[in-house]
């Protein structure tokens, strides 16, 4: 199983930015160097468990969260992603944003039937 670091990276500052967090800021509440947080968020090195932990607690999250990703079983945590994202927009605005997700997932399963096909 490979682990996508850079897309956890990606998850950790997409809630820190959420957050209104510095880098700054995390890094000192997780206690990691700025440097070594720095190139966790942009997915250029490898975090421990412990490092993890940390993190998410200076964020005030849970690992699932981080890790959706990397979990083969992570669907639940998405599904709540998805109906966040949905939630509070218009009968209008559903509409229009399920049909790029219908027309998207159609593309990426022709897409992956043809690279099986090669």
């Amino acid at each position: 199983m490979d682990i996508n670091y850079a897309l956890i990276g990606m998850r950790i500052r997409a809630v820190r930015l959420k957050r209104g967090y510095t880098q700054e800021l995390v890094s000192e509440r997780a206690d990691v160097s700025p440097p070594h947080y720095s190139k966790i968020e942009s997915g250029r090195t490898k975090l421990s468990l412990p490092c993890l932990v940390r993190i998410c607690n200076a964020l005030e999250i849970t690992p699932d969260e981080i890790l959706m990703d990397s979990v083969d079983n992570s669907t639940p945590t998405l599904i709540k992603e998805v109906a966040a994202v949905f939630s509070g927009c218009t009968g209008d605005e559903i509409f229009h944003m399920l049909s790029v997700a219908q027309a998207l997932k159609k593309s990426m399963q022709i897409r992956n039937h043809n690279k099986g096909a090669k």
